[in-house]
C-alpha cells in the first residue's frame, strides 16, 4: 500500500486482492478477532452512511476502521483491513464499521456475522449486473439469513422493511417530517407492490421514489412502525425521536452539514445506529460535528465559481440529486459525466427513467455540460427533457468539462458516475484553491 501511495495511486481494493491470492481465508480470520462490526449495505447511501457513522462512533479510547474509499467488495474489505495488522497477524483496531455491496453481503455472512447491518434502500441498479431490483433484493436477503445479528431497516422503504418481516432483531428508522411535494412526481417507484399477495400498494403520502407510507388493502403488509423517527425541514438538522416507554420518546438534533432529504435519511440511519451500538444523544451530535464528506456525496470545491461534485449511478438516486439542487435557488449549470464501464453499469438506459422534465421545468439553470464515454447519450435524454439545444455543451474530455466550468460565473454541479468521480476529484483539486469540502447548508 505504501508503494501505491508513492506512486500517486489510490489503490483501495488492489492490497486485499493480492493478500485475498495469497491467502483466500484472511479476510474471515481478520473479520473474526473484530468485537463489533457494523455493515452498511443498500443501494443508495452506503458511502454517506457509513461516513457519518463512523464520525459518531470513532474516538481516542476506542478507536473504530472503516473502508472509507468505498472499496465495498471482498478485496476492498480486507484493504481496509489490512494497515491494522500488526507483524503477528493480529488487528490492533478490532471494531470497525464496512460498507458492503449487496451481492457482497451474502458471501461476508455465510463465514461471518456482524453485529449490526443498516439496509439503507433497494432500488433498481445497474441491471446487466444485478438484473431487476428482485435480485438484489433476494441477495440482501440470503445475507440476513443467520441468527444473532442485528438488522436496521428503513421503514419508509417497503423493499427495505420486508427484509425485517418476522425476524427478531429488527429495528426500524423511517421520517416523520419533511418536506412533501404538492403533486406526486413521475418517478420511478420499484416497490409498488405487496411482496405477499402482488396487491399493488396504497401510500397515504410519497417522500420520493418508492419512500413514503403505505399498506396494502389486503392487510398483508404495512409500512412498520419507525423505532427512530426523523423530522427534517431539509435545511437544519435533523430531529431524531427514539422511541421509549413514553408515548414521544426521546428527541435530539442531529447537524452534520448535508444537502438533500436522502442524506437527512443517511443521517437518520447512522444516527439510529450509533444509538443501538450504545452511543449516547451528544457523542453522536459531537461526532456528526467532525463528519467530512466522502468524494463526491455533494462534495464542494471551493473558488470562483463554485463547484459541486455528487455521485449519480441509478434513477432514484439522480432524482435525489436533482431535488437537492432545485432547492437552490440560485442561477446554476449542470454537468453531466456519463461513463459505462463496468463499474458504472454497461447499461445507461436508466438515464431515461430520471425526471428530468420536472428538473428543468423546475430549477434555474442556463447551462448544461456533458462529458464521459456516453456525453451524447446525455445531451440527447436532455434535448428530449426540453432543454434548448443551444444549452448544451459537449466535453471531449474530463478535464474539458472542469475548464469550461471555470468561464462560468454562477454555481457549477457536477453529476458522475462512478469511473469518472476520481479522475473529476482530481481536476477539480488541482484547479482550485484548495481540496473539496463537504458541503453546508
Amino acid at each position: 500500500m505504501a508503494v501505491l501511495r508513492l506512486a500517486g495511486r489510490r489503490g483501495t481494493s488492489l492490497p486485499g486482492l493480492i493478500a485475498s491470492r495469497v491467502s483466500p481465508e484472511l479476510l474471515f480470520r481478520l473479520l473474526d478477532q473484530l468485537e463489533q462490526c457494523v455493515v452498511v449495505t443498500g443501494t443508495n447511501g452506503k458511502t454517506t452512511t457509513s461516513a457519518l457513522l463512523y464520525s459518531m462512533l470513532e474516538d481516542d479510547r476506542r478507536p473504530w476502521l472503516t473502508n472509507r474509499g468505498g472499496a465495498n467488495l471482498l478485496q476492498g474489505l480486507l484493504a481496509a483491513l489490512l494497515p491494522h495488522v500488526d507483524r503477528y497477524g493480529r488487528l490492533r483496531v478490532r471494531r470497525a464499521v464496512l460498507e458492503v455491496d449487496e451481492a457482497t453481503l451474502p458471501l461476508m455472512t455465510a463465514h461471518y456475522h456482524p453485529t449490526l447491518i443498516v439496509v439503507t434502500n433497494v432500488v433498481r441498479d445497474q441491471l446487466d449486473r444485478y438484473g431487476e431490483v428482485d435480485g438484489a433484493l433476494e441477495m440482501l436477503r440470503s445475507g440476513l439469513l443467520y441468527p444473532g445479528t442485528t438488522l436496521l431497516a428503513n421503514a419508509d422503504d417497503p423493499l427495505a422493511a420486508s427484509l425485517g418481516r418476522e425476524r427478531e432483531l429488527t429495528y426500524y428508522y423511517g421520517m416523520e417530517e419533511c418536506p412533501m411535494d404538492e403533486e406526486p412526481r413521475n418517478e420511478v417507484r420499484d416497490g409498488a407492490f405487496c411482496l405477499l399477495c402482488g396487491q399493488e400498494l396504497r401510500y397515504e403520502r410519497y417522500i420520493y421514489g418508492q419512500l413514503g407510507y403505505y399498506s396494502c388493502d389486503r392487510g398483508h403488509f404495512d409500512r412498520p412502525e419507525p423505532h427512530f423517527g426523523g423530522r427534517t425541514d431539509g435545511v437544519s438538522a435533523v430531529t431524531v425521536r427514539e422511541r421509549g416507554a413514553n408515548e414521544r420518546g426521546e428527541e435530539f438534533p442531529v447537524q452534520a452539514g448535508v444537502l438533500g432529504l436522502y442524506n437527512d435519511y443517511n443521517v437518520l440511519a447512522a444516527a439510529a445506529a450509533a444509538r443501538l451500538l450504545g452511543r449516547s444523544p451528544r457523542q453522536i451530535q459531537e461526532g456528526a460535528k467532525h463528519y467530512e464528506a466522502p468524494l463526491g456525496r455533494m462534495q464542494m470545491f471551493p473558488g470562483s465559481p463554485e463547484r459541486i461534485l455528487a455521485l449519480i449511478k441509478n434513477p432514484t438516486g439522480a432524482n435525489s440529486v436533482l431535488r437537492a439542487l432545485e432547492a437552490d435557488e440560485r442561477d446554476k449549470a449542470v454537468c453531466f459525466a456519463i461513463n459505462d464501464a463496468d463499474a458504472d453499469g454497461r447499461d445507461v438506459s436508466w438515464l431515461w427513467d430520471i425526471d428530468l422534465e420536472w428538473f428543468v421545468s423546475a430549477a434555474l439553470c442556463q447551462h448544461y455540460i456533458c462529458a464521459g464515454t456516453r456525453a451524447l447519450d446525455m445531451a440527447v435524454r436532455l434535448a428530449y427533457a426540453g432543454v434548448d439545444r443551444g444549452r448544451i455543451r459537449i466535453a471531449a474530455e474530463l478535464s474539458d468539462l472542469v475548464s469550461m466550468t471555470a468561464e462560468l460565473d454562477v454555481p457549477v454541479y457536477v453529476l458522475s458516475t462512478y469511473t469518472a468521480l476520481h479522475p473529476l476529484g482530481e481536476h477539480l483539486r488541482s484547479d482550485g484553491p484548495g481540496l473539496g469540502r463537504r458541503i453546508r447548508t
